[in-house]
């Protein structure tokens, strides 16, 4: 037997659509299928069917609802501590299910269990209060699928669907980013653009609000981006260095090369970078670290790659950074670092950009916790 409330509510058996009575004695089973295996009291029955003013013949009326739904449906209902139980397994009932399968990451699945609104027909302010509650477990799932569906590249599909959402929900800045985001991948970075500047000006005026940090990030992912050519120059006369060199050309998005001081570990570096360069046409970062704060390297970086709009905040920085990065193919040389703590803040997310780091220190943590490939001088 399988049961439905995420639409008009519904029981249907092997032989077809079971006949459980009237909107009221549907409502009494309905209130018994929210709560599936757990005991309802009889008073909290009368208050969800009936309201919090139930009549005088209303417990009368349950108690044969009750036994009349008994004779229609193969499951029990059982008496026990002052109420009824209905004993059933929660999948049977869409609106467990749908809640399961949100669970277990499968939006898709749970939404393709709506039928409408759910218990339609049925009235009364906890089914509205019910109702209400399913309505935003239901637009979590949705977003959920949708973020599925744009990191599957499913852009240009998406752009009317979520055009059309953001006009139901023009302050909803989850569903923004996601429609912005569509655009970027649909190549209408204009559009995506245009659509913050809206955004941005109406959450100012209905609500005094600036867009949040990730609406924040994704604009300032779209703006104007420079390609920086920060390599010192080659080093003259450079030679040797065969192995080294060959070990610089393996993959890994993170390399160290580290060595006592006057080893030719910049040196190295450098040429290598030089060589290489053209490989990577989003451009080259350089920094001497020494005893450098990496947050203020972490702003530098961000300034050279095109952005003035930097937030305060130290972690909103190093994600901004991350940001700008995303899309990008470029080379990063961090010399002279002096410990792993401050390389990891100017690590970009993607295995796009090769890191290269010199220092006289080892740095195992760069190694263990983010897979560096050491080369020791």
């Amino acid at each position: 037997m399988k049961f439905s409330l995420l639409g008009a509510p519904e029981v249907r058996s092997d032989a077809g659509v079971v006949d459980v009575g009237h909107a009221r004695q549907l409502s009494v089973l309905a209130v018994l299928l929210v709560d599936v295996n757990q005991v309802v009291g009889v008073g909290k029955l009368l208050a969800r069917v009936w309201g919090d003013a139930p009549p005088r013949q209303a417990k009368a009326a349950l108690y044969s609802y009750v036994s009349r739904l008994r004779a229609a449906l193969d499951v029990p209902i059982v008496r026990r501590s002052g109420g009824y139980v209905l004993e059933a397994d929660p999948a049977s009932i869409d609106l467990h299910r749908f809640r399961s399968l949100v669970a277990l990451g499968r939006p898709d699945e749970a939404l393709s269990l709506v039928r409408g609104e759910p218990f339609a027909g049925l009235h009364g302010a906890w089914f509205d209060s019910l109702r209400e509650a399913l309505a935003g477990e239901m637009t979590a799932a949705e977003l959920d699928h949708t973020d599925a569906r744009l990191a599957s590249g499913e852009n240009a599909s998406l752009v009317a669907e979520l055009t059309a959402r953001t006009s139901e929900r023009p302050l909803d800045e989850r569903l923004a980013g996601q429609l912005m985001r569509a655009l970027i991948g649909a190549d209408r970075r204009a559009d995506a653009l245009a659509y913050y500047s809206r955004l941005s000006d109406r959450l100012a005026d209905e609500l005094g609000l600036d867009p949040g940090p990730a609406l924040r990030d994704l604009h300032a992912s779209l703006r104007p981006q420079w390609n920086p050519r920060q390599l010192p120059a080659a080093p003259p006369d450079f030679a040797g260095m065969t192995a080294e060199l060959a070990a610089l050309d393996l993959d890994g998005p993170i390399v160290t090369i580290t060595g006592p001081a006057g080893a030719g570990k910049t040196r190295l570096a450098l040429h290598w970078a030089h060589r290489h360069a053209a490989g990577y046409p989003d451009g080259q970062l350089f920094v001497h670290l020494g005893d450098s704060d990496p947050a203020d390297v972490v702003r530098e970086f961000i300034t050279a790659l095109g952005t003035d709009n930097i937030p305060p905040e130290p972690h909103a920085q190093t994600a901004l950074y991350r940001t700008l990065l995303a899309d990008r193919q470029m080379l990063i040389v961090l010399d002279n670092a002096a410990n792993t703590t401050q390389v990891v803040p100017l690590l970009p997310g993607t295995p796009r950009c090769r890191v290269v780091v010199t220092s006289r220190e080892r740095l195992p943590g760069l190694v263990t916790a983010h897979g560096a490939r050491p080369i020791v001088l």
